[in-house]
């Protein structure tokens, strides 16, 4: 078994094995590690596990360095899913193998695979982030049925108020934007650029999507969609807090659900949270199926893992000072910030 690092010529295949992996994701694709140079100006490296010249296992990394977060190869950076993807134990641990000897040739302080399910890799396990998926009965009027009370009243409240859904492509990017900005700043998040969400759709596998709510032709709501396979894939969403629209939300998730009921997908990945947090409790609402996403590390001696959690003291207080930071100086600063947090 051989491991090499792909070049350009190497793409076709590349892209060709992660069409007929069931285990590969979206983020496995070529293209995403692509975005994220053009976007971020990370390197990206595509290690390959072949068998006279066949592909047999892929591991995808983006190389990330951060005078806080220290110089890490992660799989996949912005995303919830990546990791070693192979056909067999010997190509696995190839994979293993020659990220190892990458990690310590570049001189890197961690890896990070974002396996999602469970496996043997024997490095550091966390499982601080749960991913919500909610599995599509055969009918909007059969999921309706399974929500709350609460929420079926909130639904109808939107629609009484005169809230209207509507799906677009990259031209909806200028409602979805400043939609998404302010709720970033709002949770103290630096926001992503506006020209990732342009590379993602540029890039994307032609089957991206905004959904947007409005009433009256003001914008109160809008999320990204995009498919693999059968599952619609949910990553970024937000809705405004106007006074009067407060239920924009809950309205936005269910135009997004019925939709996906009518196009008979199988279900709809509403992203990753964690369990706990006021994100988790609101897409619980929704019937979701929780998986644990398990996430590998690799550390080089005295290395730590950055502590990007809630409780952190130092994290918390950075959420607090950025979230009354004026919309403007977010908004400025915000790309420069997040390019270093995988």
């Amino acid at each position: 078994m051989k491991v090499i690092v792909c070049q350009d010529q190497e793409r076709l295949a590349w892209d060709s094995y992660v069409e007929f992996s069931v285990e590969a994701s979206q983020y496995h694709r070529w293209a995403y590690g692509q975005a994220i140079e053009e976007t971020f100006g990370h390197r990206a490296y595509r290690l390959a596990a072949a068998d006279n010249g066949e592909i047999r296992g892929i591991l995808p990394l983006v190389r990330m360095r951060s005078h806080v977060f220290g110089d890490a190869l992660i799989s996949m950076p912005f995303a919830s899913h990546g990791g070693i993807v192979a056909d067999t134990p010997d190509a696995r641990e190839a994979l293993v193998s020659a990220v190892i000897a990458l990690a310590l040739e570049l001189r890197a302080d961690r890896i990070e695979l974002r396996q999602g399910a469970p496996c043997d890799l024997p490095w550091v396990c966390t499982t601080a982030k749960v991913g919500m998926e909610v599995p599509l009965p055969g009918s909007a009027e059969e999921l309706w049925n399974r929500l709350s009370s609460g929420t079926r009243n909130k639904i109808r409240s939107a629609r009484k108020g005169g809230l209207r859904a509507e799906w677009g492509g990259v031209e909806l990017l200028g409602i979805f934007y400043p939609i998404f900005a302010e709720n970033m700043r709002n949770h103290g998040t630096p926001v992503y650029p506006r020209r990732w969400f342009e590379k993602f759709f540029l890039h994307g596998s032609g089957q991206t999507r905004i959904l947007s709510v409005c009433a009256g032709g003001v914008p109160l709501g809008a999320g990204i969609a995009t498919v693999h396979r059968r599952t619609l894939e949910w990553p970024w969403s937000a809705a405004s807090k106007r006074t009067g629209y407060r239920n924009a939300g809950v309205f936005l998730y269910w135009s997004l659900l019925a939709w996906a009921i009518d196009h008979r997908f199988d279900c709809v990945d509403l992203g990753r949270c964690t369990r706990g947090g006021g994100t988790y409790e609101f897409k619980r609402q929704w019937g979701c199926s929780e998986k644990p996403l398990h996430w590998y590390h690799w550390l080089s001696n005295g290395t730590k893992l950055p502590e990007l959690r809630p409780e952190n003291p130092r994290f918390h207080w950075a959420t607090q000072v950025w979230r009354h930071l004026p919309l403007a100086v977010a908004n400025r600063l915000g790309p420069h910030v997040v390019r270093s947090i995988p």
